[in-house]
């Protein structure tokens, strides 16, 4: 009965690690394919022919597509965004918060262009920023309204002034149509909408960013 056991609990390991591996195939196919230009026209067919799965072995893991598409969005986001969270601690005012984090965002798409057009292809249709990023912003804004550093009239306007800036300017980067300066002069747009004086904001960016240190999220 001992020997049944340890078989059951081996067999169950294998199958877990098994589990395990299948599904972070199909996350790393999806990157690839989501991670290109047009990659939003991606199928389920595409990512199982590219993971080397079949379909039906697709649905032991996510229901459909957009439950891969939030898994994979998830997983690629809240690593990045965790690091830049931790980059917080060098910055001393929520202005320089928002910009760092507007220009470590846009810096990393034109540096990983697939992490880049993945965040685009998979975060548009559910909100491109996860939950918990989404939180930080609002906190951020509503700390600079507080501190009477931001002068516009809500945290969730701010937010979204900050989340629909950046969404626009991550497409316009990816497709070439702007050059680089383009991420300076964003940043200084959100803090300009958010009641930074002119002055202020283009102390905060000629600051240099510290580098990201990469940490799992958590």
């Amino acid at each position: 009965m001992a020997k049944s056991n340890v078989d059951l609990a081996r067999r169950a390991e294998i199958g877990a690690g098994r589990r395990t591996r299948t599904r972070a195939r199909l996350l790393d196919a999806a990157r690839t394919l989501y991670g290109r230009e047009g990659g939003r026209a991606t199928r389920i067919e595409d990512i199982c022919e590219q993971a080397d799965i079949a379909r039906g072995t697709f649905y032991n893991h996510f229901t459909g597509l957009d439950a891969l598409q939030a898994a994979l969005f998830e997983e690629i986001s809240l690593r990045f965004d965790q690091a830049v969270h931790v980059a917080f601690e060098a910055f001393g005012t929520p202005a320089e918060r928002t910009s760092a984090a507007v220009r470590y965002y846009l810096t990393h798409m034109l540096d990983d262009r697939e992490w880049g057009w993945c965040m685009v292809n998979t975060g548009m249709g559910i909100g491109f920023f996860h939950d918990t990023v989404v939180e930080r912003v609002s906190e951020t804004i509503q700390q600079g309204i507080d501190a009477g550093q931001f002068t516009i009239a809500t945290a969730e306007a701010g937010r979204d002034i900050l989340l629909g800036a950046g969404l626009a300017s991550a497409s316009s980067l990816l497709a070439g149509e702007v050059t680089g300066r383009h991420i300076e002069h964003v940043a200084q747009g959100v803090l300009r909408a958010l009641g930074v004086t002119e002055e202020e904001a283009r102390t905060i960016l000629a600051a240099p960013l510290p580098p990201l240190r990469q940490v799992e999220p958590g």
